[in-house]
């Protein structure tokens, strides 16, 4: 059987090679593990595949062989055992060296467990003493492994950003991320529900952007086997989700499209907000994404939801100039959630954001047509880049549609946010939010 440590290793090893969302395979890994272990795999599992990039640069100072030649197995055993070496102070050196040596015996490289010994314990003594490269003639370099980030990102945040910003980013994405949910405050109110929370063996925090309408979670592990879940009393998302349908602002009897729903936060935001008195599509371009979105809107006890199956960069003649609102979350290469899919910063490339920002046009020139005069569309994206945020906005504005305002419908934590062109980027070190754009037009 194998044990804590064995477990870590071949997961890390699955999401190098199948490029794995880890935060998918760890729920199922986990559903079969004892429950003292699960918070001890959790932890070094997503801190090694955070702290990768310097766990090798670190490794590779006091081992011959570099870790790209390291055999899968013994290339992840390391990362794994230099986490707890260099991050968790509370795991004796002896204990994580001498687990790892036994790991290797148990899969049969006895010849390589005295190389795996020999280089554990020279970065134990020598961890301290290994420097960076150069921050002056090494800028990117340096950063790149300080935070683990991928040189191109380091470079076009600091481009966008600049180096304190860069920096304050890049910290927050390699935090735990927070779980937070929005109350159906159609079913319940927060004190009910903090109190329904607490008799199911959750304690909960206030939310920081809507203290009022959100709530963080102390206890993350199966909370959606939980009643209050169960019956529809809330909904696990962002705050800077939760803001993008304040501002979409549904009125009473609109006819509202969101046209790339799944899986259908925003959707029964939107319904509950307008107290399921509009007419909501909820579309998108596969049948089991459109499932996850009735599945949702069941569970919520949302009637004014109507979901369909549409491929959203084809022109559907039926929709022209038939929507009050339009809600366009885009897809996008997703880079704002890193601090929930940390693996994700391995998998993006340049290619990727240009790639996406195409089908983003397609998407945005027929969400236009689908607008009635004087309707609203709102535009956003879990990302932090430009090409995706600020460049998408001006062309829309080519396309005729004008920016409407949004300070007076922001919550003032977030208005410094708020750029000239009355769009807004929500940064990720703000208020333990995903990093998120957010840009509201007429026509």
């Amino acid at each position: 059987m194998k044990n804590a440590r064995e477990t870590i290793v071949d997961l890390l090893t699955t999401i190098e090679k199948e490029e794995t969302y880890m935060q998918l395979l760890l729920k199922k890994e986990l559903d079969n593990i004892k429950k003292e272990d699960r918070g001890f795999i959790t932890e070094v599992v997503y801190g090694t595949v955070k702290h990768q990039l310097k766990l090798d640069y670190f490794i590779n100072h006091v081992s011959k062989t570099p870790v790209k030649k390291m055999k899968p197995f013994i290339k992840h055993l390391m990362r794994m055992s230099a986490y707890q070496l260099i991050f968790l102070d509370k795991i004796p050196a002896s204990a994580t060296i001498n687990e790892a040596v036994k790991l290797v015996k148990k899969r049969k490289m006895h010849n390589l467990s005295g190389f795996v010994n020999g280089v554990l314990r020279n970065l134990e003594r020598q961890k301290d003493e290994i420097s960076l490269p150069d921050v002056n003639t090494h800028k990117i370099e340096h950063f790149s492994i300080k935070y683990s980030m991928p040189s191109w990102l380091i470079e076009m945040w600091l481009e966008m950003y600049g180096t304190e910003e860069m920096e304050k980013i890049c910290t927050a994405f390699n935090e735990r991320a927070e779980v937070c949910i929005r109350i159906n405050k159609n079913q319940i109110s927060k004190n009910e529900l903090i109190l329904e929370l607490q008799n199911e063996g959750i304690e909960c925090s206030d939310g920081i952007i809507f203290p009022e309408d959100n709530l963080y979670l102390k206890k993350t592990y199966n909370i959606g086997n939980l009643n209050s879940f169960l019956e529809g009393k809330w909904t696990p998302q962002d705050e800077s989700a939760s803001l993008v349908s304040h501002l979409l602002n549904p009125q009473k009897g609109d006819k509202i499209l969101d046209m790339c729903a799944a899986p259908g936060g925003k959707s029964t935001h939107i319904a509950e907000l307008s107290n399921d008195e509009c007419e909501i599509i909820s579309a998108d371009l596969y049948p089991h994404k459109t499932e996850l979105i009735q599945k949702n809107a069941d569970r919520l006890n949302l009637k004014s939801i109507k979901i369909i199956v549409n491929n959203g960069i084809n022109f559907n003649k039926s929709w022209e100039d038939s929507f009050e609102r339009i809600l366009l979350d885009v897809p996008c290469s997703g880079l704002g959630v890193i601090k929930r899919k940390p693996d994700m910063r391995y998998h993006k490339t340049p290619e990727d954001i240009l790639a996406i920002s195409e089908v983003q046009k397609q998407l945005v020139n027929n969400a236009v047509r689908y607008l009635k005069a004087g309707g609203t569309l709102l535009y956003s994206t879990c990302t932090l880049s430009k090409i995706e945020n600020e460049d998408m906005v001006k062309y829309i504005l080519n396309l005729g549609l004008k920016l409407d305002p949004i300070t007076d419908d922001v919550p003032d934590l977030v208005k410094p946010y708020i750029k000239e062109e009355n769009h807004i980027q929500i940064l990720p070190y703000i208020a333990k939010t995903d990093g998120f754009f957010i840009a509201r037009f007429k026509k």
